[in-house]
């Protein structure tokens, strides 16, 4: 079986993942894993409760990754975060969020160094020993990938906490994945709205 280090569909996408590659494993940095871990919990125990208190929570993540490629968040996304959380849903809603979505989501990006190491294990043995690992495909090249729903959940998460580096997309055509225009655009709208 080839070592995840060799794996060239793996080497096209890790410069685009916020995961470290070690010899033989992906991972995420020690104090990533501390953040999740306490995220986890739930509010009780992470004091995340809001969507302040959300946004500095992923902040100090993605301050720990350390990627070089990994470039500030939108400027308003901080405010859209509060906004949505603390004003634009229900408060019923947002406690569900935070007593269940987010330790289940910091669960789930917790576990994506193992869904992808599954993945491309299982990539070459999936359609005829056609490989259908994640890749990045050139111009005109043909190609399949398939993912698990576990796996692209994840990959929505690490979207939604903002982990994806961002600064290489552009030389590749890869398009904008992570969340924080999205909440940037709550805040534009709801000063709009409100003006």
């Amino acid at each position: 079986m080839e070592g995840m280090e060799n794996r060239e569909d793996l080497k096209s996408m890790l410069p685009f993942l916020p995961l470290l590659l070690g010899s033989s494993n992906l991972f995420w940095p020690s104090q990533v894993v501390k953040s999740l871990e306490t995220l986890s919990k739930g509010p009780l125990y992470s004091k995340v409760d809001s969507g302040e208190l959300l946004f500095n929570a992923i902040s100090h993540i993605r301050d720990s990754l350390a990627l070089p490629s990994l470039q500030p968040v939108a400027p308003f996304a901080h405010g859209g975060y509060a906004l949505f959380f603390d004003e634009l849903i229900s408060r019923a809603e947002a406690s569900k969020w935070f007593e269940e979505v987010v330790p289940a989501l910091a669960n789930l990006l917790l576990r994506l160094p193992s869904l992808l190491e599954s993945h491309y294990q299982d990539a070459d043995y999936l359609f005829n020993g056609v490989g259908t690992g994640l890749r990045l495909l050139g111009s005109q090249e043909a190609g399949i990938v398939f993912l698990g729903q576990e796996l692209v959940a994840a990959l929505l998460t690490c979207a939604f906490f903002c982990l994806f580096p961002v600064s290489d997309r552009g030389s590749k055509r890869l398009p904008t994945i992570n969340f924080d225009n999205l909440f940037e655009y709550v805040t534009f709208s709801f000063l709009l709205w409100t003006s």
